[in-house]
């Protein structure tokens, strides 16, 4: 592989690590322990879960309006930035509220400018033949994120949480000095905007298929990404050591998402692979009603884990691969619509919680409706081959 091919590859693993294995999930790992060391309310808790998802909406909406230039390069430093501080804020306990809506929207809007900036870039400096590997590596950064979050866990009851922030601040304060010298070699490819004859594209039912299931997965996704170890610990009443063995499978099953999406979309193309990834996924997120068996719980937490950066890498490459030079605004739609579900998503299911829904019945609900997307998208895509 080429030095620019590392380079690339190096800063889109960085960026997801960042943007959405740390500024996002890292949350959800800590979320139990946090709130019984800060004593915060489950009601406060969730709804900081929320401001986290406003936050990715404001940042993805903010990243669709900014050109493609070395502007790009600036707003990436500066969400790196400002996600370490909001990491940073999360660590100390005896704030009003206020302050810790406001860093977790910081942390939001940080990861919403990340996750559709790093790629544009990507794609704007790589050439054609190196984009799927290139990709493939980035985004096996999420993975690496969320295991950056779990190293820690089984250690949680020996260190205070004010320290497993701070190490994740750590984390975050690396990656940044990082990205910043790589940007240094990319800003002279970003010198001059797309001209924008070059980045018109046609939106055909086969676009908005693809972006329908993916927001439908957003939905879905909320349960496990929001509540899952507070199912764990307070419905389950699972001990630290189980509770941390679900979210390592979790951590391990994120690091193997975008291998495995590459490796299927390799041989069977994209479209196909994304079916087969759906398909499971529905079974992923239904599989959690089966508490009665830890087996159950174990193959819940191992593929959602690795379904989300899978179909995320493999969503994202496909309108990459189907659009070209568009890229950027149409990853930003995909992106912007699945924080606008996902927030749509995560207020919905905090209701639920308000009313007695239980867990139980969420995911049989978060598992019909990625059903209805997945059978739509086998719908329109049912005469079409596979694209290689």
């Amino acid at each position: 592989m080429s030095s620019s091919r590392i380079k690339l590859s190096l800063f889109l693993c960085l960026c997801m690590c960042l943007g959405i294995g740390i500024l996002r999930f890292s949350y959800t790992a800590l979320l139990p322990s946090t709130r019984d060391a800060f004593g915060w309310t489950a009601q406060f808790a969730s709804i900081l879960g929320s401001a986290n998802l406003l936050g990715y909406l404001i940042g993805a909406f903010w990243a669709m309006r900014l050109p493609q230039t070395r502007i790009m390069a600036a707003y990436i430093q500066a969400a790196a930035f400002a996600g370490m501080v909001s990491l940073l804020s999360c660590a100390f306990s005896g704030f009003p509220d206020a302050w810790y809506l406001f860093w977790r929207i910081i942390s939001g809007i940080s990861g919403g400018l990340i996750m559709i900036l790093s790629p544009s870039i990507v794609a704007q400096c790589s050439e054609l033949k190196d984009r799927f590997t290139i990709n493939f590596i980035g985004f096996s950064g999420i993975g690496i994120g969320v295991l950056l979050a779990t190293l820690f866990l089984p250690y949680l009851d020996q260190i205070a949480i004010r320290t497993a922030w701070l190490i994740l601040t750590g984390f975050a304060f690396c990656i940044g000095i990082i990205l910043s010298l790589l940007l240094k070699g990319l800003k002279p490819l970003l010198a001059s905007e797309i001209p924008r004859s070059s980045a018109k594209a046609e939106l055909n039912t086969l676009f908005f298929s693809l972006v329908a299931v993916y927001g439908c997965s957003a939905f879905a996704y909320v349960p496990h990404s929001l509540f899952w170890i507070d199912y764990l610990t307070q419905v389950l009443k699972l001990d630290l050591f189980w509770m941390n063995f679900n979210w390592i499978l979790y951590g391990l099953g994120s690091a193997l998402g975008a291998f495995s999406s590459y490796m299927l979309a390799k041989r069977l193309g994209n479209f196909q692979a994304l079916k087969i990834l759906y398909s499971v996924y529905v079974f992923a997120i239904f599989i959690a009603v089966f508490s009665f068996n830890p087996l159950y719980t174990f193959i819940s937490s191992f593929l959602t884990g690795l379904l989300n950066p899978a179909v995320v890498f493999l969503t994202s490459y496909t309108i990459l691969q189907l659009h070209g030079a568009a890229y950027k605004k149409l990853w930003s739609i995909a992106t912007l619509i699945f924080a606008s579900i996902q927030l749509i998503g995560g207020l919905s299911f905090s209701a639920l919680q308000h009313f007695g829904v239980t867990y139980h019945q969420q995911f049989v609900l978060a598992a019909a409706v990625l059903l209805l997307g997945t059978a739509q998208l086998f719908w329109v895509t049912r005469a079409r081959t596979a694209v290689n």
